[in-house]
C-alpha cells in the first residue's frame, strides 16, 4: 500500500508505486495493491496475479512485464466527474514494450472493473504496447 496523496491528471512527480516487480516467475494469489498513479510497476519478466484486488487511478499497472491477471477486481478512484462532464481522469494499464521483437504484454482475463472516475481501459506507454482484456465485466466508468 502507498497511501501518498493522490495526484491530478498529468502531475509530474507525483507517481506513489506500491509494489514494483523485476524478476522472473513471480505469483501473486488473493493479493491487496493500494495506491494511486503507478500503483503496481509491472517492470520485467513473467508474473501470475490471481483474485488480487488492485485499486489506483492513472496508469495503475504499468511496465514491460509479460502478465497474466486472472479473476482480479481492478478498482479505479479516479476523481468522479460531474453529470454530463465526459472528462478522462485515469486510465487501467499503461503497457511499456519498446520494440516490436520483445515478448511482453499484459492479458487481463475474468476480471471486474468498476469504480470511480471516468476511465480509459489503458494506453500505450512505448510503441509496441500490448494490453489484452477478455471476459471482463466493466462498469460504466470505461470511456467507449
Amino acid at each position: 500500500m502507498n497511501v501518498a496523496p493522490m495526484p491530478v491528471p498529468g502531475a509530474v512527480g507525483a507517481q506513489a508505486v506500491a509494489i514494483r516487480i523485476a524478476r522472473d516467475e513471480a505469483a501473486f494469489w488473493g493479493c491487496g495493491f493500494f495506491g494511486a498513479q503507478d500503483t503496481l510497476h509491472d517492470d520485467r519478466g513473467r508474473h501470475y496475479f490471481k483474485d488480487c484486488y488492485i485499486q489506483g487511478s492513472i496508469d495503475f499497472i504499468f511496465g514491460n512485464g509479460k502478465s497474466i491477471y486472472e479473476n482480479c477486481q481492478l478498482i479505479s478512484i479516479a476523481s468522479p466527474v460531474a453529470p454530463g462532464v465526459k472528462s478522462i481522469n485515469g486510465a487501467v494499464a499503461a503497457h511499456g514494450r519498446a520494440t516490436k521483437d520483445k515478448n511482453s504484454g499484459f492479458a487481463f482475463v475474468n476480471c471486474t472493473l468498476g469504480g470511480t472516475g471516468k476511465i480509459w481501459l489503458g494506453r500505450a506507454w512505448r510503441p509496441y504496447s500490448t494490453v489484452v482484456f477478455a471476459n471482463i465485466f466493466m462498469t460504466d466508468i470505461v470511456n467507449p
